[in-house]
């Protein structure tokens, strides 16, 4: 048991190792960059014009649960594949653990901060799932892991996983993805750029490990 589910555990820990190696490898961050190509591709920073200067409560807390639904989706999913059946289930972790490792070396060599400095202006006292990610992001964030995004390229991943094996759920979880996608920028913890970029290598990490089960 420990052996099958132990490296969803070491994803945590390996996420906060990039945060301290990117600093010795590259000097500085590439927020700038990552900032003006969002303004320049839309006409303006998306986040503002998702969510403007006064935001409504309702939907700052819905869409806090679903970047919050990043942390539940993965056990959820392992879960239901491991009652399934145990080889999914290894193949799961595998693809998903690939991926994930892909996503951490991006973030030592191009790390992006993502605009997380503008939540101290916009989002403040807030409910539950605000707090509770505010929480997550004190105590094990380390910056530069913005691009590509590793919550919308894993939910990809994890979504054509769980809309292929149990039916029922195809809709809950391509809805997830699709709401969490747009959490990431509402909350402004990512550009849309980084979106964009987590969403290809979500397509890519599926097409490569599936071409069988596609076909």
């Amino acid at each position: 048991m420990v052996s099958l589910w132990y490296p969803l555990v070491l994803y945590g820990l390996l996420y906060y190792q990039t945060g301290l190696i990117n600093s010795v490898v590259v000097s500085q961050f590439l927020d700038d960059f990552f900032m003006n190509l969002d303004v320049w591709i839309f006409g303006e920073f998306p986040a503002f014009f998702l969510r403007e200067k006064q935001g409504n409560a309702f939907l700052d807390e819905f869409f806090h649960f679903f970047y919050f639904s990043y942390y539940l989706i993965i056990p959820l999913t392992g879960t239901l594949l491991f009652r399934k059946d145990v080889k999914l289930f290894e193949s799961f972790v595998f693809q998903l653990s690939s991926l994930l490792y892909l996503c951490f070396f991006i973030y030592i060599l191009l790390p992006v901060e993502g605009p997380t400095a503008l939540r101290n202006e916009y989002y403040h006292q807030g409910g539950l799932f605000q707090t509770m990610v505010d929480f997550i992001y004190k105590e094990g964030e380390k910056p530069g892991a913005a691009f590509p995004s590793s919550h919308v390229a894993a939910t990809f991943l994890i979504a054509w996983w769980g809309s292929r094996h149990f039916e029922r759920l195809k809709i809950f979880y391509w809805l997830t993805c699709l709401l969490l996608s747009i959490a990431t920028v509402y909350c402004m913890f990512h550009y849309a750029i980084d979106v964009i970029g987590g969403l290809l290598l979500g397509v890519l990490a599926v097409l490569t490990f599936n071409r069988v089960d596609i076909k």
